[in-house]
């Protein structure tokens, strides 16, 4: 049940009271749904959400939608699957790879990388097989990748104890600008890298 006070402008919806500040906050409202959601986000939810009618969602979303071509913003409102979505603007795309190729290595302890770079290659993997391969016990960095969007689950390997498998996630190509895995780098080039650094 939605009532609104018309004398302090406030929404109660379902025992949540917002306050709006005025016709003029809505689109902010909107534009701050849409920004913190990683899935895309049907009209009618934020309808609900905001006590407004499901009409007037729209039409903001058109607004915005227009706003962010017209004046060249960094992200572009995309409608998907019967809801909408904010991306980052296509013609970034080559800037964003070339930052994110740059700066992955700041966000991500050596450890991480390393356990990356072994999934990559020999994906399916357990942790088990990880820690082998790396030396050190890696259950911590497998499951703060997984938080993090580039490992996830992918079955188990059918041996006593039934261990996870782990594959790379979808995330790890947009990251490293990869359209597959069959994009990777053999790994005799890493090999002759290295054999170069200790000459």
């Amino acid at each position: 049940m939605i009532e609104k006070n018309e004398k302090d402008n406030r929404i109660v919806n379902a025992g949540i009271e917002l306050n709006l500040f005025g016709p003029g906050w809505i689109k902010t409202y909107i534009e701050g749904i849409l920004f913190i959601s990683e899935d895309p986000v049907r009209p009618v939810v934020i309808s609900e959400t905001l006590g407004i009618e499901e009409k007037k969602v729209k039409k903001v979303i058109d607004v915005l939608e227009k706003e962010y071509i017209e004046q060249n913003r960094g992200f572009v409102l995309k409608k998907i699957s019967g809801g909408y979505r904010l991306y980052s603007n296509p013609i970034l795309n080559e800037v964003l790879q070339r930052f994110v190729k740059t700066n992955i290595r700041t966000r991500l302890s050596q450890a991480a990388l390393e356990t990356l770079a072994i999934t990559a290659y020999k994906q399916p993997i357990t942790r088990t097989q990880i820690a082998e391969i790396r030396g050190v016990r890696t259950d911590s960095v497998v499951l703060t990748l997984v938080d993090k969007g580039l490992l996830k689950e992918s079955g188990k390997l059918k041996e006593p104890g039934s261990p996870i498998l782990y594959r790379t996630a979808d995330r790890f190509l947009e990251l490293l600008g990869l359209n597959s895995l069959k994009d990777l780098p053999p790994i005799k080039e890493f090999k002759e890298d290295e054999e170069s650094k200790q000459d």
